[in-house]
């Protein structure tokens, strides 16, 4: 029964973080039941780290560099708090520490920690057929709104094209990973998902999504760089550029509309490396706003949140804006050894692993949102979780395969 109530404590907010439960309910229903929803699951996470504590096994050491970041952020933040007068809820901003230090001791255990790949991944499977869903019959979930006319991106159950993107990539890559059929039925089912998936990824015409995707798919297919497969594999190249190229040419005999057409463009410049027509939808000129911040306190930043509150819409900068150029130095150091310590792993596993890192990586350069949104962090605990007990020079026996512990 205890195990049943701790199993409910964590699944229950992470798969709520991730369906986007408190946005959906706040927009369609009432803010009220919204917070009251954001409240039971802070409380869920600390009965679950009272109820776990007897429990915890060996502890992730990738994972604690996570500690020093947020000593480092907070530290610094609340300074500049105190030097700017910038005024900000702190106890919001503590939300994803919760579930970090809540999962940080969850995964310990490697029963659970296969449980949640499970239930992330039918999670961001849902999700991204809700996607295609949503915006079949018009529907805004960030308005709240059900649209007369047919919007010109998916913009998922959180309604921003790029994080409905970034949820089609890792319900791509779990899939993947997860579902391994032998018989042909169950082979063919798990290509339609795929292709399902793509399809949701398509929809929300993400710059970002499809070049991530992109590198992500060749990531995946890594044992395609051998011998024959390899030589198949730089045959496709050219035919792939042939491809964007005859895009290119007809795009305006596609019938999308304005904004579609200008996205596919955008696109096509991405991927073809013609970054100087690359639009990035006005991110970069709030970089250079936000660079008046960094010059203005460059070593102990404006504060906690503050560049969420300039809308910087970028991780990287914002850390920096926040709390200073030594907490974005070690936060970068961090990020390095993640994926530094990923290459240790056996190719199955580090494929996987890099997949999940490069996402979350590059989304950080458009998406402010990554580590402040729980089933995002969530995943860096995952992957932390996945180098630590998978790392071949360790001799560690893979993570994935049932215990008895």
């Amino acid at each position: 029964m205890n195990k049943l109530i701790v199993s409910i404590c964590f699944y229950f907010p992470v798969v709520s973080s991730c369906l986007n439960l408190q946005g959906t309910v706040s927009k369609f229903v009432s803010p009220v039941y919204a917070q009251i929803i954001a409240y039971f699951n802070l409380l869920l996470i600390f009965l679950g780290i009272f109820l776990f504590r007897n429990q915890v096994k060996h502890l992730s050491r990738t994972n604690k560099l996570w500690f020093i970041f947020y000593m480092l952020y907070y530290g610094f933040g609340l300074l500049g708090i105190g030097v700017s007068g910038f005024s900000t809820s702190i106890i919001a901003t503590l939300v994803p520490v919760v579930y970090f230090v809540g999962f940080y001791f969850f995964f310990s255990d490697r029963n659970q920690f296969r449980t949640y790949f499970k239930i992330i991944t039918i999670c961001f499977v849902i999700s991204s057929f809700l996607t295609i869903i949503l915006i079949k019959l018009n529907i805004n979930v960030y308005t709240g709104e059900e649209h007369g006319w047919a919007m010109d991106r998916a913009g998922g159950i959180t309604g921003d094209a790029n994080a409905a993107a970034h949820t089609s990539i890792f319900a791509f890559i779990f899939l993947n990973q997860l579902f391994k059929p032998s018989k042909f039925i169950f082979k063919l089912l798990k290509i339609a998902m795929l292709l399902t998936i793509f399809y949701s990824l398509i929809l929300t015409f993400s710059t970002t999504g499809l070049f991530v995707f992109t590198i992500v798919f060749t990531l995946m297919n890594y044992k395609l760089f051998t011998g024959i497969k390899l030589f198949i594999f730089a045959s496709i190249i050219p035919l792939f550029y042939i491809g964007i190229f005859a895009i290119k040419s007809k795009i305006h005999e596609l019938g999308l509309s304005v904004a579609q057409t200008d996205k596919v463009s955008n696109i096509i410049n991405l991927l073809t490396l013609n970054f100087d027509e690359v639009d990035s939808s006005g991110r970069g000129n709030l970089i250079e706003k936000s660079l008046h911040y960094i010059f203005e306190k460059p070593f102990i930043g404006n504060g906690v949140d503050f560049s969420v509150s300039k809308l910087v819409h970028n991780t990287y900068v914002g850390i920096w804006v926040d709390a200073g150029i030594f907490t974005f130095l070690f936060f970068i150091f961090m990020l390095f050894c993640y994926m530094f310590r990923s290459f240790t792993l056996h190719p199955n596993i580090r494929f996987f692993t890099i997949s999940i890192l490069f996402v979350l990586f590059i989304f950080m350069i458009s998406l402010q949102s990554v580590i402040n949104q729980p089933y995002l962090i969530v995943l860096f605990v995952f992957a932390g979780y996945l180098i630590d007990h998978n790392r071949v020079d360790k001799g560690y026996s893979n993570i994935f395969q049932e215990s008895e512990d």
